[in-house]
């Protein structure tokens, strides 16, 4: 063998060596078989356009577990073992975290300013002093911290408490918001003056981390909103937001996501949902508030409302 032909053979054996691991696809009955395991745990339904996305996510999880395939796998997931140590795993690979502070701001504005402060100006001619807020799908955080600095800045919210709680099915997600450290992408839309004021910087400008005084107002739990017990130990609140949540779900995890949100808040309470969804298949749950349409608010729909034909 010549050295020109030795050198090429050493060439193709380095390059098989190191090149990037072979992205693999699902067949349609694999795939129906991961999407009915993932739809059980979470209520989340992946569509068979999604094979591509849904492939690359399992294949990482599988060849990190040292597994040879994505049959492998599945037997692996259906095992007491996978169950304890496997899901909150295959859950932070799959979900899609995307948010940001003041996340539509004029939503935000008009929840302020037509739901927030009339509460508390109920509240405290109740007598009463704590509202509670609960951010279903909390990601890493942005937007439950969002309404602390929305609280902070108000001067009606003097003399009231505050509880906030958080609360995703992506463990990683919990884990990255209880240490509130966000690049500028998560931070562009805060406001000059409150970004100094609540948050500190690191030397490199790229990290800004919110003060304590802020994060002590919220509170961070994991949670499927499919588990209505885990729910329901979260006591009651006077707002929900459910925002770009509900879009993953199909009418039957719907439907029960909405009846936990449902029992967990207030009877004067209300939900607070993305600009994308629409709950009018769902009107015999939550009542659509139109003369606040902006808010994208609902109210607790009156007993007896009858269940939407379409």
């Amino acid at each position: 063998m010549s050295l020109l032909e030795a050198a090429r053979l050493r060439r193709e054996e380095l390059g098989q060596k190191f090149s990037a691991p072979e992205k693999k696809s699902l067949s349609t009955d694999t795939f129906n078989k991961f999407s009915e395991f993932i739809y059980s745990i979470s209520g989340i339904r992946f569509q068979i356009a999604k094979n591509y996305f849904l492939s690359s996510k399992l294949q990482k999880r599988y060849e990190d577990l040292g597994l040879k395939g994505f049959e492998e796998y599945l037997q692996y997931l259906h095992t007491p073992t996978a169950k304890q140590n496997e899901y909150h795993k295959l859950m932070d690979e799959i979900t899609i975290n995307e948010t940001f502070f003041f996340r539509n701001e004029p939503q935000l504005a008009i929840f302020e300013k037509e739901f927030l402060i009339p509460l508390i100006r109920k509240r405290k001619a109740e007598g009463k002093n704590k509202i509670r807020l609960w951010s279903c799908a909390s990601s890493t955080g942005d937007e439950a911290y969002t309404m602390a600095l929305q609280i902070l800045r108000l001067p009606e919210a003097r003399g009231m408490q505050f509880e906030i709680i958080g609360t995703d099915i992506c463990r990683d997600a919990i884990q990255k918001a209880q240490k509130a450290e966000y690049r500028k992408y998560g931070i562009r839309n805060i406001p000059v003056d409150m970004l100094a004021q609540n948050f500190t910087v690191s030397n490199d400008g790229h990290v800004h981390t919110l003060k304590q005084d802020v994060r002590s107002m919220v509170k961070f739990q994991e949670c499927n909103l499919m588990d209505s017990d885990r729910i329901r130990m979260l006591g009651r609140f006077d707002f929900a937001f459910c925002r770009n949540v509900l879009i993953y779900f199909d009418d039957a995890s719907k439907e029960q996501v909405l009846r936990n949100i449902y029992n967990a808040i207030l009877e004067d309470g209300f939900l607070i949902a993305g600009h994308s969804e629409n709950l009018y298949s769902h009107r015999h749950i939550f009542k659509s508030l139109k003369e606040h349409s902006q808010a994208h608010a609902y109210c607790k729909a009156p007993p007896g409302t009858e269940k939407s034909r379409f």
